[in-house]
């Protein structure tokens, strides 16, 4: 038999019948063989969806219109592949009279797929500098992080059309504003597609899948960088002066007759552009899709689905993993969307079409009050000597809520009390708590030192666009570092995923927290480290990204697990005599032994535990040991 030629073998052995025929196989996309499951497996049973007339209905294309989307046409039952996708933003571009120009983002996706930038401006030079010279804000609007949400895209084909095609109802739009667009920013998800991609869902009949090629939620990717696509996602950040940033999706979880959803990140690092959409963009935006039949809310993810009196939580000022909190601590006005998924998809698609209409009218309007809010937020960041982090819950409010009438039954599935939805409103009045006091507060350092070695960290923050030097030469300084004690693996941030994985880990990574406690070193970092002032415009995101106690540091996400141990290690035949010596030339240490023995039961009966503490008081103890190695320099 040769090795180097196995495929002879194969078809023996195809023939004989050792394996199966290929064709039997589950194919690509979904790699789903549906045939042996029974039929009720197959079929979603979503309660009864509450009675609404919707006039955002006129904004369908008419019959015969050849920009129709792949939604339209198929009465919302279906959405584009991505190949149908390009081609269709292909045709609208050519339609588009140059008011549409295609690019493709830098990188590739996981499985190597091309993702696509959409910019429609008015201006005949589209380049950044371009759209920036021509004094409008630059909305970014992106699609797809999700695939199986898949509202924003088929809205946003809807708005492009309208706006620059046809008897362009929509024209005046792109008089004041330039929009950058990103169909699909998870590629991979968006091709693993087929009938049983979102169990939640009303319609499309076929979805993306939720993770990339490589398994990842793009939408917990914003500070790690890990995926390529989200790395041109801030690519477009770092490339463009933005001034507005939306990401679409669509929700589940309860029965309530909100169709329509969007929240930002409330106090948080951008707070003046918080209060910018609260009092100059909500208002017309609640009342455009009131007066088209939606029914519109902040951003709902209810504290316990099988007691909707618990309330809700709000998405209120969470970490900058998150999408609309990466925009926020970047200075971006920065929004998340959600459709709910328990509405009909056509439901889902005018809603966000009636609100990103709206909001793009609003922005091109008041355009030089949200400019002062951005301008008012770069200064207080820039300002702070103090940066918050993380924000904790603030006092509780009562406020009015609408769900679908409900009843319990005793389920024989799961042996407890089981919620039953009706698509009759119920009022009530929940509790709602935000995070809205300040929690993790940290000094602000002058600069910070990434020491050579940890290349993958310099490269995510340069991929950030945050700016540094590169240190030339061996450069000592007097730098603070930080030894981690009470290590302990933790648990990804889930506000709407509660339950933990059997195995530790998270997004790829084994998340690490910690008590960072300062040493002070005259320290030499080798050349081709990086010296980070952090009095610039990304400041705050690389404090939140270096400081090793914040939850998005890479410290925090494991990116430094390595120095989580001690390189040597001394043998009892050595450490034991010496730890007698110790003891009877110190009478301190002697005390705080026996003190420790008295206080810390499992301390004294451990062997090795008594050892490795007189071996932390030699200085062949490993200085390096748990040590967080950036420097900061206050």
């Amino acid at each position: 038999m040769n090795d180097l030629h196995p495929q002879p073998l194969l078809a023996t052995l195809l023939l004989l019948g050792s394996l199966p025929a290929l064709a039997a196989l589950p194919g690509a996309p979904a790699y789903i063989d549906d045939s042996g499951y029974p039929e009720a497996a197959k079929q979603r049973i979503l309660p009864a969806m509450f009675e609404q007339t919707l006039t955002s209905t006129r904004y369908i294309a008419p019959a015969g219109n050849p920009l129709t989307t792949v939604a339209e046409a198929t009465g919302f039952a279906d959405t584009s592949t991505y190949a149908q996708t390009r081609d269709y933003l292909q045709q609208l571009a050519s339609a588009a009279n140059g008011a549409i120009v295609l690019s493709e983002l830098p990188e590739k996706s996981a499985e190597g797929h091309p993702m696509l930038l959409v910019v429609a401006s008015l201006e005949a030079d589209k380049s950044p500098a371009a759209l920036k010279r021509s004094g409008k804000p630059t909305l970014f609007i992106e699609a797809g992080i999700h695939p199986g949400e898949s509202n924003g895209k088929d809205a946003m084909f809807m708005l492009l059309r309208d706006m620059t095609t046809g008897s362009k109802p929509l024209a005046g739009l792109l008089q004041k504003v330039n929009i950058l667009f990103i169909p699909s920013v998870n590629v991979d998800g968006d091709i693993r597609r087929s009938a049983y991609g979102r169990i939640n869902q009303n319609g499309p009949r076929q979805s993306g899948w939720r993770v990339n090629g490589r398994n990842l939620n793009l939408n917990r990717d914003f500070t790690k960088l890990d995926s390529a696509e989200i790395r041109n996602v801030a690519w477009v950040f770092n490339t463009y002066e933005l001034s507005f940033f939306a990401d679409t999706h669509s929700t589940d979880g309860a029965m309530y007759p909100y169709d329509s959803s969007y929240c930002h990140n409330g106090n948080g690092w951008s707070p003046a552009s918080s209060a910018w959409m609260d009092t100059v963009m909500r208002a017309p935006v609640y009342q455009a899709l009131e007066g088209e039949g939606h029914v519109v809310h902040e951003c709902i993810s209810m504290n316990d689905n099988q007691d909707p009196t618990q309330g809700y939580y709000p998405y209120r000022t969470d970490l900058a993993r998150f999408s609309n909190q990466y925009g926020d601590i970047r200075n971006v006005p920065s929004i998340l969307i959600e459709q709910h998924a328990l509405h009909p998809y056509q439901t889902q698609v005018l809603g966000n079409y009636v609100m990103l209409k709206t909001m793009f009218q609003v922005i091109g309007e008041q355009a030089a009050s949200l400019q002062q809010a951005i301008a008012s937020d770069r200064a207080r960041l820039a300002a702070q000597r103090e940066v918050v982090l993380t924000w904790k819950p603030g006092k509780e409010e009562q406020v009015d809520f609408k769900v679908g009438d409900y009843r319990y039954e005793q389920s024989p599935i799961t042996g407890a009390r089981t919620i039953v939805w009706s698509n009759v409103p119920k009022p009530l009045t929940v509790p709602v708590t935000g995070n809205t006091e300040p929690d993790l507060v940290v000094k602000r350092p002058r600069q910070y030192v990434v020491p050579a070695q940890w290349a993958e960290v310099i490269a995510r923050l340069k991929a950030h666009g945050i700016r540094m030097r590169t240190l030339e030469q061996p450069t000592a300084m007097a730098v603070t570092l930080y030894r981690m004690d009470e290590v302990k693996v933790a648990g990804g941030f889930e506000p709407d995923r509660a339950a933990a994985n059997e195995i530790p880990g998270y997004e790829g990574h084994l998340l690490v927290s910690g008590v960072a406690n300062p040493l002070e070193r005259m320290q030499t970092f080798a050349a081709g480290s990086v010296l980070i002032d952090v009095d610039q415009p990304l400041g705050v995101l690389a404090i939140n990204l270096l400081h090793p106690q914040s939850p998005d540091s890479f410290w925090a996400w494991g990116f430094f697990n390595a120095t989580l141990v001690a390189a040597e290690e001394p043998e009892e035949y050595v450490m034991e005599p010496m730890a007698r010596k110790m003891l009877a030339a110190s009478p301190a240490l002697k005390a705080e032994f026996e003190a420790r023995l008295k206080d810390d039961k499992a301390f004294a009966d451990s062997p090795s535990a008594r050892l490795h503490w007189f071996y932390q008081r030699t200085p062949f103890y490993d200085v390096n040991a748990f040590v967080y190695p950036v420097g900061a320099v206050y």
